[in-house]
């Protein structure tokens, strides 16, 4: 780092310049005015899909947005300005957090709405994320009405804004500076600012500041430059930042060789309020970046931010970035515990499409013992009102062997009410089998007629739901499209899962998971996963991922070179399942996978929702080990929930509710022989030489809820009962 004397040469230049100034004088500008003319003012749509309706677009608000329906180009939308106006500027947005796109449109106006004049004729506008806004320009003309016509969008099927902004020309004077005025300058000049506002929730580098005292710039090793030379009493200043209905956090990217200092984080003049402090400490030198989360009093509206910095004498630190993050609108999963459903057994009889006895035997034939059992627990069958006779033997209390069914809404209807009544917040919905060309079949048909028995039970049991796609064994050349075609097609189309009033949504947005992205031993390249996250995005979707183990260094179970499509996820929910056992091994993956991933994530935005297990085996399945890992009469689990509490994390993802085959499922189970047929092996809930009862697992999800909600506290051994 160079000394901090440099800036006398920049004094002397800053001289030469005003004294120079001093003999000139300036004529007036043309510039936009300042006031957006369409704000809040009637505009009206060709057609719109789903509830992305014009208003939006003139709401003020860049996260709600105008979707013309899908493929059904030309898409029109026009704004009444409400009288005749000058006009010669239109800023079109999209939601900052939506990926790159281009759209092609037209720019008309009209003063009777009858009669329209093309001003800027059909040009291809590419929006990109982080600002996601275009301005165009035109010579200025009188209209009330301003139409866009869009014919393309590389993002979607139909034309798409969320903000439609309309300025006028309007005469700016710029005085003639004084030639007597030749005061040394102490500040860098800030140049003239646009129409409209910055978001204060994008990443916006510090060198992009509008004025600034006291410091340098200098390459960053991070690309680009970086504000560096920052001492006591500096500070920049970026005009019209708009914070929305509320910021109250911000991230700032800093790296000092030194003891670091203070960012006061102040509003529209240096000792204007003060939001909040942000305390930097040394990260071992000037290009070794950190983030640095910290919390402020909640800012809303448009202002003139002010970073003030203070701390001792010399250089305090650098500073790369900042960005500011949403109060939390709040939502359905984080801060909760769901549950992964499975939904796929079916029985002899059921009135299924398929009719017969999938997942509970390996030939989906009737279950012979010791011959084609596929699943290790067996149910507790005492609350279902449907069941079906298999040719086990009875079971030990004499009772007939028989099983039931997911394909029965009875059945559905019993596990969400399991759910409502254990304080479990809702299920994650397994969706497999995407078909780039749907085709009905036995098969597809049963899994939907559930997904709809599912938004029955959530919406009946007042619990929630979002559809989970596990991509597991899709065609890795047409997957992407798969999921694309059976989400617009069956999911939102057919079935109008997303409607229903148990969807689950998380800050505003509808949930989804895709499970599986860059496992080794599943499809897809990072630009694929890449491309589908981003359209869910576009959509304003909230994603989650179901990831590998070891997503964060890219080895063993997870593909390299993912870890940008790893962070460009809302929520990220690794998978844990059969990767340790006993308090020992959750122990080892607190401090060296749980901490370390927790620390990433809350360093880059996204929510942590791991996976807590109960155990594991698959004897029956598999002929592996009689109870591989032991649940150790909930010990195991509540280690996890414990371990997981005491860093700080509060969001869960239990597998399984209803998974049976590999005896993950936490939903009631036999206790023990008696409820079990008596000449086949299954895994009983006193296998560990403790009797629990059958709901015992549903009952100590409902503490783990209960701890993460903050409820009871953290204890190392857990409160719930045995029986």
């Amino acid at each position: 780092m160079l000394v901090k004397g440099r800036r006398q040469v920049y004094v002397i230049l800053l001289l030469v310049l005003v004294l120079i100034s001093t003999q000139l004088s300036f004529s007036p500008s043309m510039v936009s005015a300042a006031g957006n003319l369409a704000l809040n003012k009637s505009v009206t749509e060709s057609n719109h899909t789903q509830n992305y309706v014009a208003s939006n677009a003139t709401d003020g608000n860049q996260a709600s947005y105008w979707e013309g329906a899908a493929s059904s180009y030309p898409n029109w939308i026009r704004v009444d300005l409400g009288s005749s106006q000058a006009v010669n500027q239109v800023v079109l947005k999209l939601p900052l957090a939506w990926g790159d796109r281009t759209q092609t449109l037209s720019v008309q106006t009209s003063s009777d709405d009858t009669n329209y004049n093309t001003i800027v004729a059909s040009t291809a506008y590419t929006y990109q994320s982080g600002t996601n806004a275009v301005t165009i320009n035109f010579t200025s003309t009188n209209a009330r009405y301003v139409k866009i016509n869009v014919t393309a969008n590389t993002g979607a099927t139909g034309g798409q804004i969320s903000e439609l902004e309309v300025y006028g020309p309007t005469v700016v004077a710029t005085p003639t500076p004084s030639p007597s005025a030749t005061t040394v300058p102490t500040a860098t000049p800030a140049p003239t600012a646009a129409p409209g506002s910055k978001s204060a929730f994008v990443q916006t580098v510090a060198s992009a500041f509008n004025s600034q005292f006291g410091t340098q710039l200098e390459n960053s090793s991070e690309g680009g430059q970086n504000v560096a030379y920052v001492d006591n009493g500096d500070y920049l200043v970026f005009n019209n930042v708009n914070f929305g209905s509320g910021a109250s956090s911000v991230a700032l990217r800093v790296a000092s060789q030194t003891s670091g200092g203070n960012v006061e984080i102040r509003l529209d003049s240096l000792n204007g309020t003060l939001a909040g402090t942000c305390a930097v400490t040394t990260t071992g030198g000037w290009q070794s970046w950190t983030t640095k989360n910290c919390s402020i009093n909640t800012i809303s509206g448009v202002h003139n931010l002010y970073l003030k910095f203070t701390g001792g004498a010399g250089n305090l630190f650098n500073i790369n970035w900042f960005k500011f993050a949403a109060a939390a609108i709040g939502g359905d999963v984080v801060g909760k515990v769901f549950a992964g459903y499975q939904g796929w057994f079916t029985a002899g009889g059921d009135g299924s499409p398929l009719n017969n006895w999938t997942h509970w035997s390996k030939n989906n034939n009737n279950l012979t013992a010791n011959s084609n059992v596929n699943f290790e627990m067996y149910p507790d069958l005492r609350e279902y009102t449907k069941l079906y006779q298999t040719n086990l033997g009875n079971l030990g209390n004499g009772q007939p062997a028989k099983l039931f069914s997911s394909y029965d809404q009875e059945t559905v209807n019993k596990h969400f009410e399991w759910m409502q009544t254990y304080n479990i917040s809702g299920a994650a919905l397994q969706r497999f089998g995407a078909d780039a060309n749907y085709a009905p079949n036995n098969w597809n048909q049963n899994r939907d007629s559930v997904a709809v028995k599912v938004k029955n039970a959530a919406e009946t049991y007042n619990r929630k739901f979002y559809v989970m796609y596990d991509i597991t064994d899709l065609n890795p050349s047409q997957w992407v499209n798969a999921v694309k075609n059976d989400f617009t097609n069956n999911v939102v189309g057919t079935m109008n899962l997303t409607s229903s009033t148990a969807y689950a949504k998380q800050d505003g947005k509808l949930v989804i998971c895709i499970w599986g992205i860059g496992f080794t031993d599943r499809p897809g390249t990072a630009a694929e996963s890449a491309d589908l996250i981003a359209w869910f995005k576009n959509q304003g979707y909230y994603v989650i991922g179901g990831v590998p183990t070891h997503w964060r260094n890219g080895d063993n179970d997870s593909k390299p070179g993912f870890l940008d499509v790893y962070k460009s996820l809302d929520m990220l929910s690794p998978w844990f399942v059969g990767r340790f056992s006993q308090l020992a091994g959750a122990d080892h993956y607190k401090t060296n996978q749980w901490a370390p991933d927790f620390a990433f994530t809350q360093q880059n935005g996204i929510v942590y929702q791991p996976v807590i297990w109960p155990g594991f085996a698959w004897k029956n399945m598999k002929n592996g080990p009689v109870n591989e890992i032991p649940r150790l009469h909930g010990d195991f689990m509540w280690r996890q929930a414990y371990n997981l509490k005491s860093l700080g994390i509060n969001t869960g993802y239990i597998a399984m509710f209803d998974e049976y085959d590999e005896a993950t499922a936490i939903a009631k189970a036999a206790e023990n022989s008696s409820m079990i047929p008596n000449n086949q092996y299954f895994l009983t809930l006193d296998a560990d030489g403790v009797a629990v009862s059958s709901d015992f697992y549903l009952r100590l999800t409902g503490d783990i809820a209960r701890l993460f909600n903050n409820e009871i506290p953290l204890t190392v051994n857990h409160p719930t009962s045995h029986q």
